[in-house]
């Protein structure tokens, strides 16, 4: 269940047109922790206040899943409730204190947790808003990090602390400036390291690249032994080290500090997902008409240009013979265009079921999708690209896949909007564990439930309370609520993207042609495929 945000000049990830090609500077950047473990500075002392148990119900803990997995949810591998302790840690050096979760039963003691604090420098260590030192499953490690909260579950090495700022700096604040490091790549002769190097040319992503070009930053400014030249990503260095510089040597007192996030724990209304409301399926429009396009006739382009994607091991997700179009109609669209439909030919969903899936989401909310595609998908999952309102779906999904990428398209900004923000802050559950990761998400989430509370069986009636997100029901249901509703209309749809002939363009690569071979520029795009278990 993702949302792809197109973006105008650069490609972000996946939809190259050709591979990026580097050597590695060395084989792996964590080959040098053990020399930047012994040149960060000593620990910096710090006090520790643990808060009270109605601390934590009050004013809350991150929204990741680990904080309140930690308290408040027996099921989650995190669990710790009896031994989870949050404190206030306030450093010599800084006025303002750092949030920071441990469980007693994980791997790493609170010592060398706080360590990873304690040997960054002041300002360097105000980029990390929250650290949680987790339980996780016996023989694993979970080093995750989102904006610029850091987590880590198992074991980990005084080096991660550089780990930990590397990643904090690209996903949240200060931010590293895409546009420019792709350039800085692109002008330099190598990357950081082998798995750097290897994703670039597997999947054209540069996160890799960001995080291993700081640590070799890092390393090369607290003159780490033994010397290092990396003249061959100069450019690159020349980029973020002035990044890196202005965390790491700011004066003492911590001004631009990151705050933690913080939200109260609330119950989740559907414990094992939006798949629980399938047990008692809505009834949908029936199909009256599939008729395959010939080849002559070309494919979409949005449908094309997610097609040619490439996967982790470098396979694209379909070519350009396995692609197949279809024009659908539905019983409930008949004055309307047929949709266009798109499926590689190995997908696990048959052009059958993909359309009876479809025909599950009301024609108002179906009349939002402008295409459908169909991958094969090893895991299951889904995603909307914003704006094409292209939705793609990944191995044997499940119908509430369907209505949450084409909710998706309903959203057009209201879930920023102010009457949905108040509504989230004023209900009291969530309508899934998935629905905390984004406001975009819970938008989407929600309206699957709406969807199902109109669908002529409420959700009451389904064996459901909903009292507890009975505010952002509501508004939902204000803005774009019709549109949800069984028995709604379609009404007239964006035009399908314009038809394009992959051979052709295959044929133009083969001869060198790139101007022939090139993504149309409104088609570059940044997306990640959410997952379903």
């Amino acid at each position: 269940m993702g949302v792809v945000t197109v973006l105008s000049q650069f490609i972000l990830l996946g939809l190259a047109s050709a591979q990026i090609i580097k050597d590695p500077l060395m084989k792996g950047v964590r080959d040098l922790d053990a020399e930047i473990a012994a040149a960060l500075p000593a620990p910096q002392k710090y006090s520790l206040k643990k808060w009270p148990e109605e601390d934590i119900h009050r004013r809350g803990m991150p929204s990741d899943v680990a904080w309140g997995g930690s308290v408040y949810e027996p099921a989650s591998r995190f669990y710790c409730r009896d031994d989870f302790s949050i404190y206030n840690a306030t450093f010599n050096d800084c006025p303002e204190p750092w949030l920071v979760g441990h469980c007693a039963k994980a791997k790493e003691d609170r010592e060398t947790s706080m360590n990873l604090l304690a040997r960054l420098p002041s300002g360097a260590r105000a980029a990390i808003s929250d650290l949680l030192v987790a339980a996780f499953d016996e023989g694993l490690s979970v080093h995750h990090f989102k904006e610029n909260s850091a987590l880590f579950g198992g074991t980990f090495r005084p080096a991660d602390a550089i780990k930990m700022l590397a990643a904090v700096m690209y996903h949240g604040y200060p931010g590293i400036p895409m546009d420019e490091f792709m350039k800085a790549v692109a002008a330099d002769t190598c990357v950081a390291d082998e798995p750097t190097a290897n994703n670039l040319k597997r999947a054209g992503t540069y996160g890799r690249a960001i995080e291993s070009g700081l640590t070799i930053a890092v390393y090369l400014k607290i003159n780490a032994q033994p010397p290092l030249d990396a003249s061959c990503m100069r450019n690159q260095l020349n980029l973020l080290q002035p990044i890196l510089n202005k965390l790491w040597d700011a004066k003492t007192g911590c001004p631009n500090k990151v705050a933690p996030k913080l939200i109260r724990h609330k119950s989740i209304l559907f414990p094992n997902g939006l798949e629980e409301l399938e047990s008692d399926p809505v009834s949908g429009a029936n199909p009256t008409e599939i008729t395959q396009w010939d080849r002559s006739e070309g494919v979409p382009d949005y449908c094309w240009a997610l097609a040619k994607r490439k996967r982790n091991d470098g396979t694209v997700y379909c070519t350009a013979d396995r692609l197949d179009v279809y024009n659908v109609t539905y019983s409930d669209c008949l004055d309307q265009d047929p949709w266009a439909i798109c499926r590689c030919n190995d997908a696990q969903h048959s052009v059958d079921t993909m359309a009876e899936k479809f025909g599950l989401i009301p024609a108002g909310l179906r009349s939002r999708v402008r295409h459908l595609i169909a991958f094969e998908g090893k895991t299951p999952g889904g995603l909307r690209v914003d704006p094409w309102n292209i939705i793609a779906v990944f191995g044997d999904v499940s119908n509430h896949v369907y209505m949450h990428e084409a909710s998706h398209c309903a959203d057009r900004g209201f879930s920023r909007s102010e009457a949905f923000l108040k509504a989230k802050g004023l209900d009291t559950c969530w309508p899934t564990s998935y629905s905390k990761s984004s406001d975009r998400e819970l938008f989407a989430e929600t309206g699957v439930a709406y969807l199902y509370d109109k669908s002529g069986k409420t959700l009451l009636e389904r064996g459901y309370d909903p009292s507890c997100l009975e505010n952002g029901l509501k508004t939902l249901g204000e803005q774009a609520g019709s549109e949800f509703h069984k028995g709604s209309k379609c009404f007239k749809r964006e035009p399908n993207s314009k038809i394009v002939f992959p051979e052709d363009e295959e044929v133009a690569t083969a001869a060198g042609n790139m101007r022939g071979a090139k993504i149309d520029a409104e088609l570059d795009g940044n997306f990640e495929i959410e997952t379903f278990l």
